[in-house]
């Protein structure tokens, strides 16, 4: 694990830290629709897994907004060089597992790698903590619903590891959108964060490479 501490003394975001670290619900969530088309229309067809490519570009663009790599412990704040995935992968008709994976910058790395961590954990014959440490972005898939609004537990208000939860495919005037909903901890990161990251995740969607 690669982490840096930061020095609060200088840090700019020090007064939000301040603030929303003293509240009872320090938590915030955001849900926007992002444009899918080229990975149904195009990369499913070709054999790309959407659940593989959506995760994969989820993970990514969290990985280049620095406020979604930092975590505090206390009064100590830290910013991860990398966080990875733990994302929930069914393991019965009504039940999950988790699962964790490893970010690659690589795409068809981080594909072959998620192939096999998921098919791992579907061993897995009832839900436990499968992580430790707080390198970690929580992510998962809910199919069955294009919704509009999501919200996630949490361990309370010192919670800070990011959850980010992608719904139903959905197509809408010939185009199709997938409902990203993201959860922070508002001590750590702005709207102007998750504006970033909707940005970089519909890049790497319109850009992921054909196999």
């Amino acid at each position: 694990m690669s982490e840096r501490i930061l020095d609060l003394s200088t840090w700019p975001r020090r007064g939000q830290f301040e603030f929303y670290r003293g509240l009872a619900q320090p938590h915030f969530s955001l849900c926007a629709n992002v444009d899918a088309t080229r990975l149904i229309e195009e990369l499913k067809p070709a054999g790309v897994s959407p659940f593989h490519a959506a995760l994969w570009c989820l993970l990514d663009a969290a990985n280049a907004v620095p406020e979604l790599r930092t975590r505090f412990r206390g009064d100590v704040v830290v910013e991860h060089e990398a966080v990875h995935a733990s994302v929930t992968v069914p393991i019965g008709p009504e039940a999950f597992g988790f699962c964790s994976i490893r970010h690659e910058p690589d795409w068809p790395s981080f594909d072959a790698a998620c192939g096999a961590a998921i098919e791992a954990a579907r061993t897995q014959e009832a839900l436990s903590e499968n992580t430790s440490g707080d390198e970690w972005i929580y992510l998962s898939c809910l199919p069955w619903v294009h919704f509009s609004a999501m919200t996630n537990p949490t361990g309370g208000p010192q919670d800070c590891v990011p959850r980010v939860t992608w719904g139903r495919f959905a197509e809408r005037g010939g185009r199709w959108e997938i409902p990203v909903a993201v959860q922070v901890h508002h001590a750590l990161v702005d709207g102007v964060h998750l504006g970033r990251f909707y940005e970089g995740v519909s890049r790497r969607l319109a850009e992921l490479p054909s196999p």
